[in-house]
């Protein structure tokens, strides 16, 4: 049992800090009531990174160290980045009182596009069913302090600017869906909270997998959203749920033998269905 602890210690730590940020960020995704936003910015990423893959050929010196980065791990990075910049940009000018087709509709239209885009890729490189399988599922399992450290500084960067500007983001999560267009400079603070997220994404993506991000997103805030419409109660709740899946998930996936994150997401599922009784029994 010990040893079994220790295992899964690092992968923990990893999924305590994006369940930090996905448990915050799914609030304002379930209130603005785009719920495959996190998957589509998640898959445009990967696609930046599948795109300089492609593109890395052509760079004389693309073994290249960077310091002790590899050359091709910036290039991915920077594509992804890159990608999320322009989808952020694309989802905030969508949101537009003119444009008569809902922005979910464009949402789904951009994961489908870069889902596809990215299997085409994959399909004509060695390994392609290796690298779909850690694009869904990620590798939660093989966690190393590197990846902890990277999600530590983002969650300092990215929580620190969210949390100066809270009421901000609050505010413009809460006034979303209304049309009368009172929220001042909406498009830049809905460029700022798209692109923010989309850095989260990308880190979170690379640890724990499309799937698992997208269930530590929409999961724990679901959760939460059954007790209570406080803000900072939310997020608790969220947190600790999404923490019990984990710890639960990350268990038993090193005593079986088997990947964390398909575990981790059927606990959450458990939890959900477990708080939808308890909140039909309590008295409202």
């Amino acid at each position: 049992m010990i040893s079994n602890l220790q295992f899964i210690t690092v992968p923990l730590l990893a999924s305590l800090i994006i369940l930090t940020l996905t448990s915050y960020f799914g609030i304002h995704v379930l209130k603005r009531e785009i719920i495959f936003i996190d998957i589509t910015l998640a898959q445009v990423a990967v696609m930046g990174g599948v795109v300089s893959m492609v593109l890395e050929p052509l760079f004389h010196d693309h073994d290249l160290m960077v310091g002790s980065i590899h050359l091709s791990n910036i290039l991915s990075y920077g594509s992804s980045l890159v990608f999320c910049l322009g989808a952020a940009l694309i989802f905030t000018f969508l949101k537009n009182p003119g444009i008569k087709i809902p922005i979910e509709a464009f949402i789904g239209i951009a994961y489908a596009f870069a889902t596809m885009a990215t299997v085409i890729i994959l399909d004509k490189g060695a390994g392609s069913d290796v690298h779909l399988h850690d694009m869904l599922t990620g590798a939660l399992n093989w966690t190393g302090w590197s990846h902890v450290i990277r999600l530590a500084i983002i969650l300092a960067v990215i929580g620190g600017f969210h949390l100066v500007f809270r009421q901000k983001f609050i505010q413009l999560s809460e006034s979303y869906l209304d049309k009368s267009g009172s929220f001042k400079q909406q498009k830049l603070w809905d460029f700022l909270f798209y692109f923010t997220f989309g850095i989260v994404i990308i880190e979170a993506v690379n640890v724990a997998g499309i799937l698992t991000v997208f269930a530590f997103l929409i999961f724990p805030a679901s959760i939460s959203a059954l007790f209570t419409s406080h803000w900072n109660k939310r997020i608790a709740i969220g947190l600790a749920s999404g923490l019990t899946a984990t710890v639960a998930g990350l268990y038993l996936s090193v005593s079986l033998d088997i990947t964390a994150s398909p575990l981790i997401i059927v606990f959450l599922g458990i939890i959900l269905l477990a708080g939808i009784m308890v909140n039909k029994i309590l008295p409202t």
